[in-house]
């Protein structure tokens, strides 16, 4: 049988190897709530497949495809406008989100409305991007978490680099759980940007992600009227 100061030793070094992987757990953002989970705002299809996006009858591909929606549409300007499809979220479940309402912007088209399915479904978030106008990404959904994302002199993540390049995670009523990235190569999209690394803990790679609020619904300006 081991002696107790051995016992006590190999106790003590446990606890000290547990403890820096205790603390980044708690450090990194919050996860999105398990199951299906009930939220409400407005978003933009990013799909840039000719073929559209696939909206399935539940959460998964393992569902039933009942339409799609059209890609993202450049206009012929220098540089183009990228006009995306519009919808309204209201449930999020595992990385997928339910969407309806879907619908082309008409003063970004410059066309008649495209064809698409304007019914209830899901989409995966992966194909979902967001324009806030927080002044800073929380560690949680609530307005009094930790900052691990924030803009200098207050700035939000409503500026195309963060559009572009922004897919959805989660969900939990008007807040969103983003993850942004990779930015490309000469972008000065997080230049000022004070970067907690709890934004990059569980994010892949060159990305980073936050719980962010304040989610304007309109692609051409702000919400604010700015």
């Amino acid at each position: 049988m081991p002696r107790p100061e051995v016992l006590a030793a190999g106790l003590m070094a446990a606890l000290l190897f547990a403890a820096p992987a205790a603390r980044a757990q708690s450090e990194a953002v919050a996860s999105a709530p398990a199951g299906q989970v009930a939220c409400s705002f407005g978003a933009f299809v990013s799909e840039t497949d000719p073929e559209g996006l696939n909206v399935r009858a539940g959460p998964g591909t393992g569902n039933k495809v009942v339409g799609t929606l059209p890609p993202v549409k450049l206009s012929s300007d220098d540089p183009p406008v990228r006009a995306m499809v519009e919808v309204e979220v209201s449930a999020g479940a595992n990385g997928w989100f339910r969407i309806a309402k879907a619908r082309d912007n008409e003063a970004l088209t410059d066309a008649a409305p495209r064809p698409m399915f304007k019914g209830s479904g899901w989409v995966s978030g992966r194909k979902l991007t967001v324009k806030s106008q927080a002044n800073a990404g929380r560690q949680r959904p609530d307005a009094k978490a930790p900052a691990v994302l924030t803009g200098q002199e207050g700035a939000g993540f409503d500026g195309d680099a963060f559009v572009q390049n922004g897919r959805l995670i989660g969900c939990n009523g008007k807040w969103v759980l983003v993850e942004y990235g990779p930015f490309p190569e000469g972008s000065e999209a997080l230049s000022g940007v004070e970067i907690k690394p709890a934004a990059k803990a569980g994010a892949e790679a060159g990305r980073v992600r936050a719980w962010v609020d304040r989610i304007c619904a309109t692609q051409e300006t702000s919400c604010d009227g700015g």
